[in-house]
């Protein structure tokens, strides 16, 4: 568990920091960077979230951002980013599914509030993507 747990946190920080660059893509208050602000938030939360879990566990804790950080900002285009977004989040999502049913009571609840705020995510995401222009 302290193998996914790390490498949920490397991902995470990795959404996080790279939605801080995604949100200079877009004019600053305007909806498509309040939706991206609001995930950011959601991911630097979920860091804290799953160091909590870790520092319970007593497991040292990843200081490593995970690969989807460079990959997203090595990508131009506010729409390329945002579609490489969800493809990010989706693949969270499978990660937890994947894990649940093997976390203790604790972690599962962490988790599976994780996995429903990725849900929304996506989701508003999709909806910032249909306002872009193509």
């Amino acid at each position: 568990m302290d193998d996914f747990l790390n490498r949920m946190l490397e991902a995470e920080r990795a959404g996080a920091k790279a939605l801080v660059v995604f949100m200079d893509d877009h004019p600053r208050q305007s909806e498509a960077w309040k939706v991206l602000r609001a995930i950011q938030n959601d991911e630097a939360h979920n860091c804290a979230l799953i160091g909590k879990l870790l520092e319970k566990a007593g497991t040292p804790y990843s200081h490593a951002t995970g690969e989807f950080y460079e990959k997203a900002v090595a990508l131009q285009g506010a729409r390329e980013r945002i579609q490489y977004l969800v493809r990010g989040l989706k693949w969270a999502v499978k990660r937890f599914d994947e894990a649940l049913p093997t976390l203790g009571p604790g972690a599962r609840d962490v988790f599976a509030s994780m996995r429903e705020s990725h849900l929304r995510s996506i989701a508003a995401c999709e909806r910032v993507l249909q306002a872009l222009p193509r």
